[in-house]
């Protein structure tokens, strides 16, 4: 086996390690891809999960405002309602206070009359007592003083007049003072039972006062507790509000994220995909590199077995000639004789088979027969050459004589001695230059 041929086997076979390797990497790092994808996945999901629970959440808490917001909306509503109710009840009680100082103005104004007429009274019987009566008599008019009893303040009957010694001019004066008393009295009478009437109505105007103080009192406290239950539910509707800013904070949080882990899991995909493309040309090409390498170790063997046989057919030329020499050679009792050397012919090669540099040697065929060979071996001590030309390949035949050309140039005129199946040996004639292996071959 040759050293190119070696070279070749070493570096497939380097190659193939070299694509297993690979393609054992491309493997774990698709299953890693995989598993990663797989993770990538479930996060999605129970991201997926999260966001549906918050949608939920979300939902339930909007509902949860707008019940707040309609009972707000109602509180607000009763809340104008009482602060109507309270306006007409505080307008009612102003009024109402309004007529109660108006009644107590009224009473101190009756207070006053009733002062001012029980002080003219006063006066008047005052003076009553104090003026004297005159008597007459038949020769003489005599001043009595006749005391007058003060008139009861609660009665009404007129009181009875003492005994009047006067004239009618005096009868006259006391019926109309009688007469005087007598409307004061009634004009007093009526005055006090308007005072206990505006007394009554002041007593009522002050129940009312107080049962409209203690409605206020409740409206009061009832407008507190609603003001305290609007706030109440402004401060949950602002919690609420909170959560749901909250919640839709989280919401946009695992929408991003989910897109992120989407955008991951596209690369990562695109890098399985690239992954996968790269494991299909690698596959490809440990295939291509396998049909490759059994294509050379079929031409190796076939390669082998063509040297092989070329070496028995050498071998058998060469036992060939060996025996023609000694047949020809003198017997070594005659003096002078002389035995020739072996024949050593070099076995072929990748090297020597290859065709000198710049020769182009183009093959001549006829009838599928090729016309046209190199040398293999050269034979200097024997004078004869070994050329790849045969039965099976060419035309050649024992005595045909053979054209050596370099460059396409003749250089050398061979015989042919003898022919194999592969190759044919051939004695040199004449030559030009010093034959090499490699140089073309013709039959003439």
């Amino acid at each position: 086996m040759s050293i190119a041929v070696r070279v070749s086997v070493w570096i497939l076979g380097l190659l193939v390690v070299v694509s297993a390797a690979v393609a054992v990497l491309a493997l774990m790092q698709k299953q890693t891809l995989q598993g990663q994808n797989q993770t990538l996945h479930n996060q999605i999901a129970d991201d997926q999960t999260k966001l549906a629970d918050l949608t939920t959440k979300t939902k339930k808490l909007e509902d949860d405002a707008d019940q707040l917001n309609g009972k707000i909306t109602q509180a607000q509503q009763d809340k104008a309602q009482i602060q109507s109710q309270y306006d007409d009840l505080k307008h009612k009680s102003d009024d109402l206070q309004a007529q109660i100082e108006q009644a107590n103005t009224d009473r101190d104004d009756w207070k006053n009359r009733v002062t001012t007429i029980s002080r003219e009274r006063d006066d008047l019987m005052e003076k009553l007592k104090n003026r004297p009566t005159q008597i007459i008599y038949k020769d003489r008019i005599v001043k009595v003083r006749v005391p007058v009893a003060a008139p009861e303040e609660n009665s009404s009957a007129p009181a009875a007049p003492a005994v009047d010694a006067s004239t009618a001019q005096g009868d006259q004066y006391w019926a109309s003072i009688l007469k005087q008393k007598a409307a004061l009295q009634v004009e007093l009478q009526k005055e006090k039972s308007d005072l206990d009437q505006a007394a009554l109505q002041v007593v009522d105007l002050k129940k009312q006062n107080t049962d409209l103080e203690v409605e206020l009192k409740k409206v009061s406290n009832e407008k507190d507790e609603i003001i305290q239950k609007i706030k109440y539910g402004q401060d949950l509707a602002d919690n609420l509000s909170i959560d749901v800013a909250r919640s839709r904070n989280e919401e946009e949080m695992v929408n991003t994220r989910v897109d992120k882990l989407k955008e991951e899991n596209l690369a990562l995909m695109s890098q399985v995909k690239d992954l996968s493309s790269s494991k299909l040309e690698l596959e490809r090409t440990i295939a291509r590199l396998t049909d490759n390498k059994d294509a050379m170790q079929k031409k190796l063997i076939e390669t082998e077995s063509v040297i092989q046989s070329r070496i028995d057919d050498i071998w058998k030329i060469k036992e060939g000639l060996d025996k023609k020499l000694s047949e020809n050679a003198p017997s070594s009792s005659t003096p002078g004789s002389m035995e020739l050397p072996p024949i050593i012919v070099n076995a072929p090669n990748n090297q020597q088979s290859a065709p000198p540099q710049g020769q182009q040697a183009v093959p001549e065929t006829v009838n599928g027969h090729v016309k046209q060979g190199s040398i293999i071996s050269i034979n200097e001590t024997n004078n004869f050459v070994i050329v790849d030309l045969g039965q099976e390949n060419s035309t050649v035949s024992v005595g045909n004589p053979l054209m050596v050309y370099r460059h396409l140039k003749q250089i050398a005129t061979l015989e042919v001695i003898q022919v194999r199946r592969d190759i044919c040996a051939a004695d040199i004639k004449d030559k030009s230059e010093e034959l090499k292996v490699g140089d073309a071959v013709k039959i003439n």
